[in-house]
């Protein structure tokens, strides 16, 4: 597979699908959506306030693939582990308060190059423009579920990690719905164990994006079934 560099132009099939949603084609289904809650324990249903919103929350991870198409290699099953289940650790942030956006860093693997957000062992490139090494991300205006707006993402795990993760979104300096996915359709990215649909040399790609209303400061909980971390990114409009 050729060599990316997601700052700039986007070109691989794994972020092909969001790439369209961003610019052409159908609106997604856009819901009003509120903060991304903490994953709910797998019952036959769920009153979260982004179930309520209209955004799914898998509790399956059939379910998850069902509406990650781009993620899963195959239709996983099993309920997703309770390890997964942690607690939002987001920090607070006091009115007027710096965001304190997690800091880029290059990344040069055989599938693909950019920077790169996080030290753990699930990343996350970001392919708009901005000061990447500082955190900073311009949004994209224009997408096909208006009135959202978009970031493009590239979550990867370290070929070290092969087991499964979970991902939530929270804006920080104030309320804002929050989505992720090839459109503004889920609240947790899910991501099972083993190969995705876009994997080599160890390493397991989950394209998507996180969608807002608003520009703002966002972080991201990514958990692993021995991790837990906070990523945060500072989203603007120029």
């Amino acid at each position: 597979m050729s060599r990316i560099r997601l700052a700039a132009v986007v070109t691989t099939a794994a972020l092909a699908v969001l790439a369209t949603a961003c610019t052409t084609g159908s609106p997604h289904s856009a819901a009003s959506g509120t903060h991304a809650a903490a994953l709910p324990a797998p019952t036959a249903t769920s009153n979260t306030a982004p179930a309520r919103a209209g955004l799914v929350v898998p509790r399956t991870y059939q379910q998850a693939c069902a509406i990650e198409s781009a993620v899963c290699l195959s239709s996983a099953s099993g309920t997703i582990p309770a390890a997964l289940h942690r607690p939002l650790h987001f920090p607070a942030l006091r009115p007027g308060q710096h965001c304190p956006a997690t800091p880029g860093h290059t990344v040069n693997t055989g599938q693909f190059g950019g920077i790169g957000l996080g030290t753990g062992p699930v990343r996350v490139l970001i392919a708009n423009p901005g000061h990447l090494r500082q955190g900073t991300a311009d949004l994209f205006r224009h997408t096909s579920a208006p009135p959202w707006l978009a970031l493009k993402t590239l979550w990867y795990s370290m070929p070290a990690y092969q087991g499964p993760f979970v991902i939530r979104a929270k804006r920080l300096n104030g309320p804002g719905p929050v989505a992720m996915g090839e459109g503004p359709v889920i609240a947790p990215l899910v991501v099972p164990p083993g190969p995705t649909l876009n994997s080599g040399d160890g390493y397991r790609q989950a394209p998507g994006g996180l969608w807002v209303r608003a520009a703002g400061c966002y972080a991201w909980q990514v958990d692993g079934l021995t991790f837990s971390e906070i990523i945060v990114v500072h989203a603007v409009l120029r």
